[in-house]
């Protein structure tokens, strides 16, 4: 790890848990691995003092330890990655919210604090019973905190009146959030480095000799050994399944009523006892509650995948338009079962769509957003209609099919299309031969998938196998077609946010996520937009002059004729950028080892993955300095703020702060929000150049 995210996350510790474990932490992420009696010699603490912060930073998931054979020497790891969400875990809570409720957010909060807990103290914090109380009941969650007028909400975990949850709701929530991967149940696995937990997989996973070929048994031990890793991390597919949402039908909606969803109706129909107001019959849970003895955790990743889903949903927003962006943010929604990591879930060249798999990107089918046709009135109102003749629904296909049509064509298959010229795969003369099979084809929009009305299919030598038959789709009017007129404008936008798969007779249609290639997308927009911030316009078409696929190498002559800029301030700008590690130069002699520069060519090109690595270290060091000088500007007002910390003041300040001290604390409080508000910003670009 870098030494700016170490240390940024030294300070993030420090900042959150206090000088004890921000001493240990630090000793172990600036020394590497470190016995206990090394560990304290490092630290000059006594072993007590140790113990302590060791128990903190391991309960937090922030230390990793493994002892080999169980002999009482362990060896203690930092680990930076969980550390570095310390910054970025106050985003959480309000995703969470968004999706699953106010009860859903509290959980995360109160399981964010305690690192790991075990299911029953977690209900004994919401659900205190006399004798009873779980180790963690003084826990207080982010909504119950009090406002300067003093107002307290009244009830539990600031949850009032009818909102007040049972036990019912709490154990269907959480549920809930392990289904959807934001928690997950500990295993013993997650406090071993990686690469000891690698040792203990390859000794436990047994070679199968029954396999033959010395390569293949190789391949599939390794496989096997892979396998019981993302066991050991997500869980057994047993587990998944237990997990897995029931359907149970509670009581058939009365005429007129409407279909709450499964919380609000929970919220609405519930009484004291547990049962319904209609017809008496138990409030509907899931047959089985969770293990009582299992401890869950929050699961970073997939809350970076949230994150991913929300900068693309902004992206579409920004390109196509909200409604088009609330049909996409759904589909995402969809897909995000299918993954369980957010970066690497496939192992392909990212500059090359042609080598996209799309049995490994996540699919959803059209069926699938059929729920949207009630929720989004206004599908029809934000989507113009286009002249059929203008549409080559041909250009939907996946770029492989394209290829292949193109070299049956017998034409090139790297020829770019010119938009107003006739592509490869169709025919440049009007004659009547070539108009034949069209003019006995009904029109329709959408007759790539199978829905043209065909008057004379005898006549067709490959007909098309694409069966759309739904008469839904058939109807241009039908809800459902204007859905998939919404899909299509993310398919043929240039960014290609989707793939569409036609649907045959035994699969229906669906709709592929390219991440891999959007993440680069993003990764582009974000590098451009830094350039262009921080040098000009002028610098931007430099930009993305040079990041153009396939990357050229070009010289200033070149670059002059292509930009459009002037040699001398062209000049300039190359030269700055080259400094701040936007573009790299390449020497080039033409007298072999000569380096004289009259005889020199010079080549400026771009590298992704360098100005990658280096904006990503710049972002951790401006974080760090952000993070300190929120430290100085407190410590500017530090016996205000402490004074308005105390528990008889909370919610009171007016009372007991004077005119002076509550400017103070107001210009404290807002220079606090810039600051933090400053590094959240750095850490959705961090995101972008690092997990994505």
């Amino acid at each position: 790890m870098s030494k700016h995210a170490t240390q940024l996350s030294v300070i993030l510790v420090d900042e959150i848990f206090g000088e004890l474990p921000s001493r240990v932490f630090g000793a172990l992420a600036f020394h590497g691995r470190l016995s206990f009696s090394r560990l304290a010699y490092r630290t000059q603490l006594s072993p007590t003092e140790v113990k302590h912060g060791l128990s903190v930073l391991i309960q937090q998931h922030l230390v990793l330890w493994y002892d080999q054979e169980n002999t009482g020497q362990a060896s203690y790891e930092a680990d930076i990655a969980n550390s570095y969400a310390l910054a970025r875990s106050c985003k959480y809570a309000p995703l969470v919210q968004d999706r699953l409720g106010d009860l859903a957010c509290d959980i995360i909060s109160n399981v964010l604090i305690l690192g790991h807990v075990r299911v029953l103290d977690l209900v004994h914090t919401y659900f205190p019973r006399s004798g009873e109380h779980g180790p963690f009941h003084e826990i207080i969650p982010i909504d119950s905190s009090l406002d300067l007028d003093g107002k307290i909400p009244a009830g539990p975990y600031g949850l009032t009146g009818d909102d007040t949850p049972t036990v019912e709701l709490f154990q269907s929530t959480t549920s809930d959030l392990l289904r959807a991967g934001l928690l997950y149940p500990v295993h013993e696995s997650h406090f071993r480095p990686a690469a000891d937990n690698l040792t203990e997989a390859e000794h436990i996973v047994p070679l199968d000799t029954r396999i033959s070929g010395k390569k293949v048994q190789q391949a599939a031990w390794q496989s096997a050994v892979s396998k019981k890793l993302d066991e050991w991390k997500y869980g057994s597919e047993a587990a998944a399944e237990r997990l897995a949402p029931q359907k149970s039908t509670k009581r058939a909606f009365e005429d007129g009523e409407e279909q709450l969803s499964n919380k609000k109706r929970k919220l609405t129909n519930k009484s004291s006892n547990g049962m319904d107001d209609a017809g008496g019959e138990p409030f509907s849970v899931e047959a089985s509650w969770l293990d009582n003895e299992m401890i869950i955790r929050v699961n970073h990743e997939k809350f970076a995948n949230l994150m991913r889903n929300r900068q693309l949903v902004a992206l579409v927003e920004e390109s196509i338009g909200s409604t088009t962006a609330k049909v996409y943010a759904e589909l995402l929604r969809n897909a995000e079962p299918q993954l369980r990591k957010c970066k690497n879930e496939v192992d392909v060249d990212q500059d090359d769509d042609d080598e996209v798999d799309l049995t490994t990107l996540p699919k959803v089918s059209t069926d699938g957003l059929s729920h949207l046709l009630h929720d989004l009135p206004d599908l029809a109102d934000a989507i113009g209609c286009a002249d059929p003749q203008r549409v080559n629904l041909n250009l939907l296909d996946h770029p492989k099919k394209v290829k292949r049509r193109r070299k049956a064509n017998g034409s090139n298959p790297e020829e770019a299309l010119v938009e107003g010229a006739a592509s490869s795969d169709e025919s440049e003369d009007n004659t009547d031969d070539s108009r034949s099979d069209i003019t006995e084809v009904d029109h329709d929009s959408d007759s790539t998938g199978g829905d043209a009305d065909y008057s004379n299919r005898r006549k067709h030598k490959t007909p098309d196998t694409t069966p759309d038959t739904t008469p839904k789709m058939k109807d241009p009017e039908s809800p459902l077609h204007i859905l998939r007129q919404h899909l299509y404008l993310l398919t043929e936008h240039p960014h290609r946010f989707l793939i569409r798969i036609p649907g045959t007779l035994t699969a229906p249609e669906k709709w592929a996520i390219p991440y891999p290639t959007l993440a680069q997308t993003l990764l582009h927009n974000a590098l451009l937009s830094i350039t262009t911030s921080r040098f000009g316009p002028l610098a931007g078409r430099l930009f993305r002059i040079l990041s153009s696929s396939p990357p050229p190498k070009l010289d200033e002559k070149a670059l002059v004729l292509l930009s459009l800029i002037p040699q001398k301030p062209m000049r300039t700008l190359l030269h700055s950028m080259h400094r701040a590690g936007h573009i790299c130069l390449q020497e080039l002699p033409k007298d072999g080892n000569s380096r004289r520069p009259g005889t020199t060519l010079f080549f400026w090109f771009f590298d992704a993955d360098r100005m990658r690595r280096r904006v990503l270290e710049e972002s951790y060091k401006a974080m760090g300095n952000l993070v300190r000088r929120a430290r100085v500007e407190r410590e500017a007002v530090k016996r205000v703020v402490e004074k308005s910390e105390r528990t008889d003041v909370v919610g009171r300040e007016k009372e007991f702060l004077g005119e002076e001290e509550l400017a103070a604390l107001e210009g404290w409080r807002g220079t606090e929000e810039r600051i933090w508000g400053e590094v959240q910003r750095l850490d959705e670009l961090v995101a972008v150049l690092r997990d994505f």
